[in-house]
């Protein structure tokens, strides 16, 4: 599971119909409890094989029964469960129908699905489906991989952001030696600058002299600090990107917290949200 919550709907209205208004429940409800809605919409046939061949990762599927006036929903279970994709499947229908339900349980091929009836009490059957699904799988274990891939992706970004203007190369290379000299006082006693340079340019092997914390306060108080749109990011990064994001990283990572708690790893998600368009915003001013 990743901090975008992928969901495919499989309808030939699309969002024009009930799905649309489907689609925004589902993702308040997920930005509620700390997650982003990635929704890939499919309206044909041809575009849900395409679609099903080109990527089986999701995290939860919604298929309408009638599909082009015929009721296509198992035939379309069929199809994602032959294409080895076994994210929970949510199948909506406007009937009520018992030979639906016993056609579908006795397909094995079928396993692994929700029938939910149109109508009343749908949203609340969709936050439970959902619910039961995050009690399932949103353990520390979790929380630790959606931090870590997440703070991965913005040191990455930090360091992209940070290379653009050659001028600050001096600078990153006192830093690491001012910082970090008695840690590894050997290996760059022994290196040139080139070499360490080299090593900090490479985004597979950058953190071992520049590491995330040394990025974040590089960025803040070298490339942002003095430019007026992005005063708001400024802030937020000195002030709360170390304790609410670097830290709870670490200490997930040397598992420091290995019980966190519910409210923990909701506030934490959102945190983490709440970074990404800061970095975003960051990456857009300097064009990327």
């Amino acid at each position: 599971m990743q901090l975008d919550y992928k969901v495919l709907f499989v309808d030939d209205d699309g969002f024009d119909d009930y799905m649309g208004e489907l689609r925004d429940v589902i993702k308040n409800h997920l930005e509620e409890k700390g997650f982003i809605l990635q929704a890939i919409e499919i309206k044909t046939q041809e575009k849900l094989e395409s679609q099903i061949l080109a990527d089986k990762n999701y995290d939860m599927i919604f298929v309408d029964n009638r599909f082009d006036d015929k009721e296509c929903g198992i035939d379309f279970i069929k199809k994602i469960r032959d294409s080895n994709i076994y994210s929970d499947i949510v199948l909506c229908t406007a009937q009520s129908d018992s030979e639906l339900i016993k056609k579908i349980n006795a397909d094995t091929v079928a396993h692994g699905y929700y029938y939910i009836r149109k109508g009343q009490n749908l949203f609340q059957h969709i936050y439970n489906v959902i619910d039961f699904r995050f009690n399932k799988e949103l353990d520390t274990n979790v929380m630790r991989g959606i931090a870590m891939s997440e703070v991965a992706k913005f040191d990455a970004e930090i360091l992209k952001i940070i290379l653009k203007n050659d001028k600050y190369k001096t600078q990153i290379l006192d830093t690491i030696k001012g910082k970090i000299k008695k840690r590894y006082e050997e290996s760059i006693s022994t290196k040139s600058n080139d070499k360490i340079w080299k090593c900090v340019s490479d985004p597979e092997k950058s953190t071992i002299y520049f590491e995330s914390t040394m990025r974040k306060d590089f960025l803040y108080n070298n490339v942002i600090n003095d430019i007026d749109l992005l005063k708001e990011c400024y802030n937020a990064i000195k002030d709360k990107y170390g304790d609410s994001i670097l830290k709870k990283r670490n200490d997930l990572a040397h598992k420091i917290e290995p019980n966190l708690s519910d409210d923990d790893k909701k506030k934490l998600r959102q945190d983490l949200i709440k970074f990404r368009e800061i970095f975003d915003k960051i990456k857009k001013y300097f064009g990327d």
